[in-house]
């Protein structure tokens, strides 16, 4: 007997075997699940080959686990693997996450134990032994729930590993989802929301430029408790908020933080490449327990890398559709979920045509301009401003042909009756003329004021096939209606606008529009003679006031 304890040798014996036995369990899991993370396995991969090893150590029949798996479901895992489970109605109500009770149960020759599963308080689901009641003496069910309770712990963190993971997994995916919206801001609007579900998020605000340049539209957006609080795509706000947030995108001031009071925040900031680097947005958070830990910041890095994306995918849109619209009818077509089909899907519709061209472009380029870099800086810059004027005025660009603009009216909301877009496009027409006679005074263009500067203009209102084709999905239409208007044009003089006889009856009662008296004109591959009237005078040149269902990103 031990003069210390009181302890004899066979005693002493008993405790050294039991340590042994306690330490070899705790290697063999912790090897187990090594093994599993650095092969990559299922947790049903380990299961499959612990248990068998963890029964043979503990003298066990059988031993199970039932806990979360990589889909998140409470799944059973045991040894062997079509084992009956004694009392398992009892086990499963005593572990429970409310009651959550160790358990010692004899069911005939077997003794039971179990106990749940838990890390840091977060219930896990629960584990256990079934050993032969024989093969120990009284005192060993403590033994066995302390073998239990050594294999449980080093589980405990592997099953915590694999729910976060799959949790992360599970939220990455659904911001994904989320901004997958056509409709940006409502993405954000949920994707935030799901953000403000799975961390402690207590404020954001978020910057992004809507294209990759620096002339580009930034917006800026607050939330406040994962709801939508201050945006600058809608409703009202302080104007110095733009500039103040542009600048703290590039780092030239904190001056949007202060104003919001998120200096010394969390900050992440979005990158639209790795090659080029272009900054395209900022991100800055607050958390509700004051700071983030690992979890949250990987999930905020997830967040901002999709943003990243969607930021920059919308960019690209957002330039294909502003070759052809306005901004604000891009900004009206990006609002509605489904407007490719909506609105720019090839349908028959009365559209108002418009060709304007510059009267004695090739002699101009011959003998005045001569040099290919001063035509195309002509080009350029006139046409630039037509864009911009058939934009104010409703219009849709279709393309140009050399140095001839062509304009839609009507497409691709088709707001206002047949008449009213054929007064658009006069307006546009008297804009564009008034424009080109101006053009010489213009700095660079010193050249062309002796000459002067000068269009022709064709005008129709006819039904046309319009819409999105071809693999670049341009917008564009295609009628007779839309090749007589071009011999239209090619029919007018210098500084005239030419409108077809038929359309004119269209115009809205009461109009600003003087014609003159009709005329015809044979053209080549049409059967009758074009009939139209030229356009002398216009009591107003205000635009047509476009309706917008939507808000502009301006």
């Amino acid at each position: 007997m031990s003069a210390a304890d009181g302890k004899t040798p066979r005693d002493e014996y008993e405790d050294a075997r039991k340590l042994r036995q306690l330490l070899e369990l705790r290697a063999v899991v912790d090897d187990f699940i090594e093994e599993g993370l650095l092969q990559r396995k299922n947790l049903a991969e380990v299961m499959r080959t612990m248990l068998p090893r963890v029964c043979d150590l503990v003298g066990a029949r059988a031993a199970f686990v039932q806990s979360y798996d990589e889909d998140l479901k409470v799944s059973i895992f045991r040894a062997p693997k079509d084992v009956a489970i004694p009392d398992w109605e009892e086990i499963l109500a005593l572990t429970t996450h409310e009651r959550r009770e160790t358990v010692t149960v004899t069911k005939g020759n077997d003794l039971i134990i179990a106990q749940p599963l838990d890390v840091a308080g977060e219930w896990f689901g629960r584990a256990g032994f079934i050993v032969p009641a024989d093969a120990f003496e009284a005192e060993d069910p403590e033994h066995l729930h302390a073998l239990l309770d050594i294999a449980c712990e080093e589980l405990d963190n592997f099953l915590f590993s694999i729910k976060a993971a799959r949790e992360k997994h599970k939220v990455m995916m659904e911001l994904a989802d989320a901004l997958r919206h056509r409709v940006l801001s409502e993405g954000l609007q949920q994707a935030v929301k799901v953000l403000s579900g799975a961390m402690p998020l207590d404020r954001m605000l978020l910057a992004y430029v809507a294209q990759e340049d620096s002339a580009a539209t930034l917006q800026v957006q607050l939330f406040e408790g994962g709801k939508l609080s201050m945006d600058t795509m809608t409703g009202a706000y302080d104007p110095k908020i733009r500039e103040e947030g542009r600048d703290w995108l590039y780092g030239r001031s904190n001056a949007l933080l202060e104003r919001f009071n998120f200096v010394g925040a969390q900050e992440e900031v979005l990158i639209s490449g790795v090659t080029n680097a272009v900054r395209v947005g900022k991100v800055v958070a607050t958390s509700k327990n004051h700071s983030f830990n690992t979890y949250d910041r990987e999930l905020l890095a997830g967040f901002t890398g999709f943003i990243r994306q969607r930021v920059v995918d919308f960019n690209k849109e957002w330039r294909r559709l502003a070759a052809s619209f306005s901004q604000h009818d891009v900004a009206r077509l990006l609002h509605e979920d489904n407007y490719e089909a909506a609105f720019l899907a090839p349908r028959e519709a009365q559209v108002a045509i418009a060709y304007a061209d510059i009267a004695g472009f090739t002699r101009l380029s011959e003998q005045i301009l001569r040099t290919p870099s001063a035509v195309a800086a002509l080009v350029e810059a006139w046409s630039a401003e037509a864009v911009r004027l058939a934009w104010e005025h409703g219009g849709v660009f279709d393309k140009m042909v050399g140095d001839c603009i062509i304009a839609l009216f009507g497409p691709p909301f088709y707001d206002h009756a047949p008449g009213e877009r054929l007064a658009a496009a006069l307006r546009w027409a008297v804009d564009i003329r008034e424009m080109t006679r101006k053009f010489p005074e213009r700095p660079g263009f010193e050249v062309l004021r002796e000459e002067g500067l000068s269009v022709t203009i064709g005008v129709h209102l006819a039904p046309l096939f319009v819409g999105t084709f071809g693999p670049n999905r341009n917008f564009t239409g295609f009628s007779s209606g839309m090749n007589n208007t071009a011999r239209l044009q090619g029919t007018a003089k210098r500084d005239e606008i030419l409108v077809m006889s038929e359309a004119i009856d269209a115009l809205p009662k009461g109009h600003e529009f003087g014609f003159g008296e009709e005329r015809t004109a044979a053209v080549k591959n049409v059967a009758q003679p074009l009939r139209f009237r030229a356009l002398e005078h216009s009591r107003a040149e205000r635009p047509l006031e476009h309706s917008r269902a939507g808000r502009s990103l301006e």
